[in-house]
């Protein structure tokens, strides 16, 4: 390569990376089908196509494409729409066998509870303040809800000389949007206030073309992250006792975690056949990627009760478990001089995700001097897996300058019919996406793309929710000291509406 050349290749670089790094990259809490500012375009429908730097994420074989250095940087801005309006818990606990409780919400919450069962939803007290506060069930929305996820590939192929091989090197972050932030005193406070999750999968790729039946590629990643989240908890509920609390705002203790994960190894292969000139073929397989984060809790007490309470020093340590699961994908593209159309399935493996989990290793001192162990959290989901259809495609308005696209999507939903563990935390459902774009071929050396999606989400409905507000251990019996429980007030039921913009842009410099 001449100096001039290469001159173009590290200025372009350097802006990209500032730009990259400038972005306030945010993800690694709630999906969404995919990223690329082409790919939304076409719906997500890439997979066959995969010829340019998004292939590091969507299909690796379509890296050998390549012919010299091409350098992509792509930002996809999500805008999440979210709103939660709470119903009651109603009804009573039961106690089934040794010493579990579960939700009846069959029993008529203005009744007494029978004998045998725990009266934990009184009207009066099953959230706000006593008498039962007007505003308690008011919506409950998203604040903060803009996140950039930036994508940056540098691909060089033919390299060496050595026709249709290409080696790469990439950040990509996951297909999510990780910073929902509500009051800290909304109806959604038991399930999550703030969450600020940051994930990013920094890597290599290799592919191989060798020929037009057949490419072949790998990316191997090593991704970080850093991990925030609060919500309200329950420090000592009393039933119940009418001028104690269950809800009462002045009852709330916070907990904070913070986080880190400095090795989540994933990667995806892929392979690529162009048997006919007017057919494309590609399948690429993601591997799972696993979480355990470290880090550290912080407890805030409640005013109403345990002003002193603290942790002990050295023991407020914790364990955050999370997964992204495994993603095939498989898609058929048909090739025209002037236009193509694609076609994708993709399945998802989302059953292998039972609960989200946070083991603790903290110890609370309260107000008279007593140690409680703060309990382990693991907040159900019970996911299925997902499938999509994707449906895309290209026309060349005008060739070697100007392309326009269209595209749209269906995916099933990972939370099974009766949704009892949706929650904001994850709330997401069967979902269907419109996508547009275009590129402009500004010069041989940049291209410019735009691209932007709709999702549309049909409104939730949980009308028996499992996930229960959380809390400090306690004894309901002091002459049994030896039996604890933590069970608390039912908080996901209610209807939720959610929908999403994905706008994209991205810039692609090539240089021989």
């Amino acid at each position: 390569m001449d100096t001039g050349t290469i001159r173009r290749i590290a200025v372009f670089s350097f802006a990209l990376a500032i730009l990259a790094w400038s972005a306030n990259t945010a993800a690694g809490g709630l999906e969404f089908p995919d990223l690329g500012t082409v790919a939304i375009g076409r719906g997500a429908a890439f997979v066959a196509r995969a010829d340019n730097g998004s292939a590091f994420y969507y299909n690796p074989a379509g890296l050998s494409k390549a012919d010299g250095i091409d350098v992509l940087l792509g930002a996809n801005i999500a805008n999440l729409n979210l709103a939660y309006t709470r119903y009651g818990s109603g009804g009573c606990w039961v106690n089934e066998v040794g010493g579990q409780f579960i939700p009846d919400c069959e029993s008529d919450p203005a009744s007494s509870c029978p004998a045998g069962e725990l009266c934990l939803a009184d009207p009066a007290l099953d959230h706000g303040d006593f008498p039962a506060d007007p505003s308690a069930y008011s919506k409950a929305t998203a604040g903060h809800n803009w996140g950039a996820l930036p994508m940056l590939v540098v691909n060089w192929g033919n390299i060496g000389n050595v026709k249709g091989l290409a080696v790469s090197i990439g950040l990509v972050p996951p297909s999510s949007f990780g910073t929902p932030t509500f009051k800290k005193d909304g109806a959604q406070r038991y399930a999550l206030i703030e969450a600020n999750h940051l994930i990013v999968f920094p890597g290599v790729g290799i592919a191989y073309a060798f020929n037009r039946y057949f490419r072949i590629g790998a990316t191997f990643l090593s991704g970080f992250g850093h991990f925030r989240q609060s919500q309200a908890i329950r420090p000592l509920p009393q039933p119940n006792d009418v001028n104690s609390f269950n809800e009462r705002r002045l009852g709330d203790a916070i907990v904070a975690i913070e986080a880190k994960d400095n090795f989540i190894p994933t990667g995806t292969i892929g392979v690529m056949s162009n048997p006919f000139d007017w057919l494309e073929l590609g399948v690429s397989v993601k591997f799972p990627a696993k979480i355990e984060a470290k880090g550290k809790v912080k407890y805030t007490a409640s005013e109403w009760d345990l002003p002193d309470s603290e942790l002990v020093d050295g023991e407020d340590e914790m364990t955050m478990k999370q997964h992204f699961p495994w993603v095939v994908r498989a898609g058929a593209r048909f090739i025209h001089e002037r236009f193509d159309v694609e076609f994708d399935f993709v399945w998802e493996n989302w059953s292998s995700l039972k609960a989200f989990e946070v083991g603790m290793d903290a110890v609370l001192f309260d107000g008279n001097y007593d140690e409680i162990d703060m309990p382990d959290v693991d907040i159900p989901k019970d996911f299925q897996d997902t499938y999509s259809y994707r449906l895309g495609g290209d026309v060349e308005v005008w060739p070697k300058h100007l392309a326009i696209r269209l595209g749209a999507f269906y995916q099933s939903s990972a939370y099974k019919g009766g949704y009892e563990t949706f929650s904001v935390d994850f709330p997401y459902a069967e979902q269907f996406g419109l996508g547009g774009g275009l590129t402009w071929h500004t010069c041989r050396y940049l291209d410019v793309n735009v691209g932007y999606m709709h999702i549309f989400q049909p409104d939730v409905e949980v009308k028996r929710g499992v996930v229960q507000q959380q809390g400090l251990p306690y004894t309901p019996d002091p002459t049994d000291q030896d039996t604890t429980m933590n069970v608390g007030n039912v908080v996901n039921g209610g209807e939720y509406e959610v929908d999403i913009n994905l706008i994209g842009l991205s810039l692609e410099g090539h240089f021989l």
